[in-house]
Order: C-alpha cells, then sequence, then structure tokens
C-alpha cells in the first residue's frame, strides 16, 4: 500500500519560497525607484526593471506552483503586489515632496 504524498510534507511549506520572493520584489523595487524616479519624470530603467521582476515572479511561482496553488498563497502575494504599488507611492511621490498640485 503507497502512502499519500504530502504525508510528512511540511504545514508551512509554501512560507519560504512565498518570503523569499515578496522579499526579492520589495527589496529591488525600492532600489529601482530610488534610483530612476524623481519629480518631473520616470527613468525607462524603471520599467526595465519592473520586467525583470515580472519575469522572475513568473518562473519562480512556475517552479513552486503546488506551492503557490493554495488560496491563503495567492492572498498574500496580491496583497504584496499592492503594497508595491503603495511603496511606489510613498517613496516616489511623498519621499521626493514633489509638489502634485498648482498653488493657489
Amino acid at each position: 500500500m503507497k502512502p499519500p504524498e504530502n504525508l510528512f510534507r511540511d504545514r508551512n511549506y509554501s512560507q519560504q519560497s512565498l518570503v523569499s520572493l515578496i522579499t526579492a520584489n520589495y527589496i529591488v523595487f525600492a532600489i529601482a525607484v530610488q534610483a530612476s524616479v524623481n519629480c518631473q519624470r520616470v527613468h525607462w530603467f524603471l520599467w526595465i526593471v519592473l520586467a525583470g521582476l515580472a519575469v522572475y515572479n513568473y518562473f519562480t511561482i512556475k517552479r513552486n506552483i503546488d506551492e503557490f496553488s493554495e488560496k491563503r498563497t495567492q492572498i498574500i502575494y496580491g496583497l504584496s503586489m499592492l503594497g508595491l504599488a503603495l511603496l511606489y507611492y510613498l517613496l516616489g511621490v511623498v519621499g521626493l515632496h514633489c509638489n502634485l498640485g498648482k498653488p493657489v
């Protein structure tokens, strides 16, 4: 009789891949925003970094598809993507003290 595949699998097995993916995303994105955003424009280098992160995320998720198939993991990953948008706003707009509107 063959035992089930996931009998001895750790219950938190997906956390390592998820945490390393989110950490890499935040570190690379924060450095790229600081290096390529100013008040007048966004440098083209930021778009290259975002494309590289998208490819890295795709292949990491594809390699660990069984770990990222859990609903909880997908929700955490989606919230981390929203966090990247917030990080861009905080570092690229608020952190530079850009004047967003015309003074009255």
